[in-house]
């Protein structure tokens, strides 16, 4: 079911877009969009829904990650469709778990791969 994307989602994807350095720009103000869950676990995975229906993964426009409330690293990229509009977030926990949380602010947000060794330290 379509529902609008919330607060945190939008934080979110406005710190992933502020990185993109092709000059991609969406013309959609976030808060009209409309997005569908993925079965993804509960990682936090959504597709957004335009009203094309005819429409396939086009390329991947931005990647990052965030630390999860539990410390554990969530990787995010935004893809793109074969028209160039927004097409997914596509969110994975490394540890397979549910997404806790998103983050609470832009800065939480860092760009580009996780480096080795990011997450929970050991006891």
């Amino acid at each position: 079911m379509d529902r609008p994307l919330n607060a945190g989602e939008i934080l979110l994807v406005n710190a992933l877009l502020a990185n993109v350095s092709d000059g991609w720009r969406t013309l959609t103000p976030m808060e009209e969009l409309n997005v569908r869950d993925m079965d993804d676990g509960g990682m936090g995975s959504f597709r957004f829904e335009p009203a094309n229906t005819d429409r396939h993964f086009g390329r991947q426009l931005v990647e990052g990650w965030y630390l999860d409330a539990d410390e554990i690293p969530i990787s995010v990229s935004i893809n793109i469709d074969q028209l160039g509009e927004l097409y997914e977030l596509d969110s994975w926990k490394v540890d397979f778990a549910k997404r806790i949380s998103l983050p609470a602010r832009i800065s939480d947000v860092q760009h580009g791969w996780m480096e080795p060794g990011i997450g929970p330290r050991p006891a």
